[in-house]
């Protein structure tokens, strides 16, 4: 079993991105329920946002993720390199698959999600197109958390993170 979250701690949590352990306690969410151990968990993009994590919901908890210190995150960037996700023609498939993808959050497949639709799109612009908007959601809500993720751990601006991407891919 992995280590537990510690107070003070930065992790992922689910979609929300990058959130602060602010507090780990006793608390009741409904008054006549016996209290319940909780993360309570700030969102660094909303901290007037708290989530409560119930420590024995191994479904929720399992929604929580350490963030990787930046040689971890340089190999995951570069494990990507010449990964190619299929572009999925059948539009209903296609966004379950891609929903899925955002849904968990995971960093590595968010890189390999959005490369596919980097990759669909300039095929697209060369033939005078655009990509349909549920596609364009989907890479917006992508760079959104990969951003979130990348620019918090290397603790730059937003806009600097698809450059850096783009660099270590590059080299």
């Amino acid at each position: 079993m992995a280590e537990p979250y510690q107070k003070g701690e930065y992790v992922r949590y689910s979609c929300n991105g990058v959130c602060l352990v602010d507090d780990i306690r006793l608390d009741r969410l409904a008054p006549k329920e016996a209290p319940k151990e909780f993360y309570i968990l700030k969102p660094v993009s909303n901290p007037a946002s708290t989530i409560f994590v119930p420590t024995a919901s191994q479904t929720l908890v399992s929604r929580m993720a350490r963030l990787p210190n930046r040689e971890e995150l340089d190999r995951l960037i570069l494990s990507t390199r010449g990964e190619h996700m299929p572009w999925i023609e059948d539009r209903k498939v296609r966004l379950a698959s891609f929903q899925a993808i955002v849904k968990a959050c995971d960093l590595r497949e968010l890189i390999c999600l959005a490369s596919c639709l980097y990759q669909r799109q300039r095929a697209l612009s060369a033939a005078g197109k655009k990509l349909g908007a549920s596609d364009e959601n989907i890479l917006h809500r992508t760079e959104a958390l990969i951003e979130n993720q990348v620019g918090f751990v290397l603790q730059v601006s937003a806009d600097q993170v698809g450059g850096y991407i783009r660099e270590k891919l590059a080299t």
